[in-house]
C-alpha cells in the first residue's frame, strides 16, 4: 500500500505542489487556530494515522480514512483540485492536511513545509514592525498576545511573569536599531502588551492578589525607566503620532480595563507626569475625561480630575473637589499628595494633606487592614512634614493615628521640647528599649535625661513581676540605662537612694539580688 501511495504522488506531483503552496498561503501561521490544525494533521501523516481507502486512476479521485476522534473520509479530486472531508468542520480541516501531508511527504519534504510555514509568523511580525506606525505596532502585539495568552482563561497566577516576560522578548526583537526610535518602541509596545494581560490578572485568592501587585509594579518601573528614556532623546517629528496614539492606548488602560485601580492610576500617572507635559495635551485630556460616558466601575474619575487640576493649576475647581472626600479614598489622595509634593505644588500638596486629616481616624479603623494601619501612619506623617501643621492638627493627627502613631508623634514632641509629655506617652503605651530608640530615646537622654528616670523606672519594674532570671537581667539592662540618665542629670545621690531601696524591697529575691550586684549599680 505505501508503494501505490508513493507512486500516486509521484503521479499527481504538480498538483500536489500547487496544492500545498496555496494551502500555505491561505493558512495563517499567526492565527492560533490554524496553527493548531496543521500542527496535528502533521501528528497524523507522520504516525501513520492516514490509511488509504480507494483511487480511480480514470477519474482522478482518491479517499482517504483519518484514524482519529472518529474516522473521518477525505475525498480529493485532482482533475477539479478539490478537497473534501465529512468531518463538520468547514476551513481546511486537519483531516484534509493530513491526507495531503501523507501524499507531499512523498515528493518533498513535509518538514521543511512546516518549517517555512512556521517562519511566516516571525516574517509577519518583521513586517509589522518595519511599517513603523502606531497600528501596525499595535497589531504586532496584539499578533503575540493572541499567540501566547489569550486562549489561557485559568492561568496559574505564577505562571503570569513568565509567559509576559516571553511575549515581551518576543516584541523587543523587532526593536529598531536607531536609539530615537527604539526607546519609543519598547514603551509603546510595553504599556500596549500589559493592557492586553490585564484582563488576566483577576483573582479570589488573597495570596494571589498580592503576587499580582508586585508584578504590576515590577512593570510599572521598567515602565518608568523607558519614559525617562525617551524624555531624555529629542523629539522627532515622525514620533509625533506614536505620541497621540500612546495617549489613546493609555486613557483606555485606566477608564476600560478593570480591577486594581490604585495601580491603574498609578501608570497613567507615570506618563502624564513625565511624557505627555505641554499644557495644551493635558486640557485636551481633561476634556476628555470631562466628557466619557462609559468607564469601569471601580474608576474613581473626581481622583483623576484632581490629578488635572493639580497639573493646570485649576485651584477653584480643586478647593471645591476637596470639599467632597470620603475617608475610603484616601489611599487614592495619599497618591495625589505625593503627585503633587514630588512636582512641587507645595500649596496643593496642603490643600490635600489638610483636607485628608479629619478622616484618618474613619480611614485606619474602618478602611485599612491592621498589617498596613502602620505603614500607612509614618507615610501621611511624612507627607505632614512637608507642610507646616498647627500644634492643634498635629493633636488631631496623633488621636486619629492612635498607637500607630506613636513613633512620629515622639519625634514631634521631642522638636516641640516636650519632653515630659513625651515620658508620659511612653508610660502609657509601655514598649521596649529598642522601640524606644525608634522614637527618640538617644535625643531624650541628650537633651532631658532627668524625664527619662520614671519611664525606666517603669520598664524596669515591668521586668521585675515578670519573676524569672531572664527577666531579673533584663531588668539590670534597663536599670544601666536609668545609671546614665541619673548621672547626666547630676542626680548621684538620688540614684544611690534608689538602689539602696530596691536592695531593700526585694531581699527576698535571691536571683535578682545576684544580678544587681553583678550589675554595679551604685554611682
Amino acid at each position: 500500500m505505501n508503494t501505490n501511495v508513493s507512486e500516486i504522488a509521484h503521479l499527481y506531483e504538480d498538483f500536489l505542489r500547487n496544492k500545498m503552496l496555496e494551502l500555505s498561503l491561505e493558512l495563517d501561521s499567526s492565527n492560533e487556530q490554524d496553527e493548531e490544525t496543521v500542527r496535528r494533521a502533521a501528528f497524523l501523516a507522520r504516525h501513520n494515522y492516514v490509511k488509504l481507502r480507494s483511487f480511480r486512476a480514470e477519474l482522478g479521485r482518491l479517499q482517504f480514512a483519518v484514524q482519529d476522534a472518529g474516522t473521518p473520509t477525505v475525498t480529493i479530486v485532482v482533475e477539479d483540485e478539490k478537497l473534501s472531508c465529512d468531518c463538520p468542520t468547514k476551513k481546511p480541516c486537519r483531516h484534509q492536511l493530513a491526507a495531503m501531508f501523507t501524499l507531499y511527504q512523498y515528493v518533498d519534504s513535509l518538514s521543511q513545509w512546516l518549517e517555512d510555514f512556521r517562519n511566516k509568523k516571525s516574517v509577519q511580525l518583521r513586517l509589522l514592525n518595519e511599517e513603523r506606525t502606531p497600528e501596525s505596532w499595535l497589531k504586532l502585539v496584539q499578533q503575540v498576545y493572541r499567540q501566547n495568552l489569550y486562549n489561557q482563561q485559568k492561568l496559574n497566577p505564577y505562571l503570569l511573569e513568565s509567559i509576559f516576560s516571553d511575549m515581551q522578548q518576543q516584541i523587543f526583537r523587532y526593536t529598531p536599531l536607531e536609539r530615537e526610535w527604539s526607546s519609543m518602541y519598547q514603551l509603546f509596545t510595553h504599556v500596549a502588551l500589559l493592557s492586553h494581560t490585564w484582563k488576566h490578572l483577576s483573582t479570589s485568592t488573597e495570596a494571589s492578589r498580592s503576587f499580582y501587585i508586585n508584578f504590576i509594579e515590577h512593570e510599572a518601573d521598567k515602565m518608568k525607566e523607558f519614559i525617562r528614556q525617551c524624555a531624555n532623546k529629542s523629539r522627532l517629528f515622525a514620533l509625533d503620532p506614536f505620541y497621540e496614539s500612546l495617549q489613546q492606548v493609555v486613557n483606555y488602560f485606566l477608564l476600560h480595563q478593570e480591577g486594581y485601580f490604585d495601580e491603574r492610576l498609578t501608570i497613567y500617572t507615570l506618563f502624564w507626569e513625565s511624557m505627555f507635559q505641554d499644557k495644551r495635551s493635558r486640557e485636551a485630556e481633561l476634556l476628555m475625561l470631562q466628557n466619557e460616558r462609559h468607564i469601569a466601575d471601580d474608576v474613581d474619575i473626581n481622583a483623576v480630575y484632581a490629578m488635572f487640576y493639580i497639573m493646570l493649576d485649576k485651584r477653584d475647581d480643586f478647593a471645591a473637589m476637596l470639599e467632597s472626600i470620603e475617608a475610603k479614598q484616601l489611599l487614592v489622595w495619599t497618591d495625589l499628595a505625593h503627585f503633587a509634593n514630588r512636582n512641587g505644588y507645595d500649596d496643593m500638596l496642603a490643600m490635600i494633606v489638610r483636607a485628608m486629616l479629619p478622616h484618618v481616624d474613619a480611614f485606619i479603623n474602618e478602611w485599612l487592614a491592621t498589617r498596613y494601619r502602620s505603614a500607612f501612619v509614618n507615610e501621611f506623617n511624612e507627607l505632614c512634614k512637608q507642610i507646616n501643621l498647627t500644634d492643634e492638627e498635629n493633636e488631631l493627627l496623633f488621636a486619629a493615628s492612635g498607637m500607630y502613631g506613636i513613633q512620629p508623634y515622639s519625634r514631634y514632641l521631642i522638636k516641640k521640647e516636650r519632653y515630659i509629655e513625651w515620658s508620659a506617652l511612653h508610660q502609657r503605651f509601655p514598649s521596649s528599649l529598642s522601640y524606644l530608640e525608634l522614637c527618640g530615646l538617644r535625643d531624650m537622654l541628650e537633651q532631658k535625661p532627668e524625664a527619662l528616670l520614671p519611664l525606666y523606672h517603669t520598664l524596669a519594674m515591668n521586668e521585675v513581676n515578670q519573676k524569672s532570671r531572664q527577666h531579673y537581667k533584663q531588668a539590670v539592662r534597663v536599670w544601666k540605662k536609668m545609671k546614665t540618665a541619673a548621672k547626666k542629670s547630676a542626680k548621684n545621690e538620688f540614684w544611690n537612694d534608689y538602689v539602696t531601696t530596691l536592695k531593700q524591697s526585694y531581699k527576698r529575691l535571691r536571683a535578682l539580688q545576684e544580678e544587681i550586684e553583678k550589675g554595679n549599680l551604685m554611682l
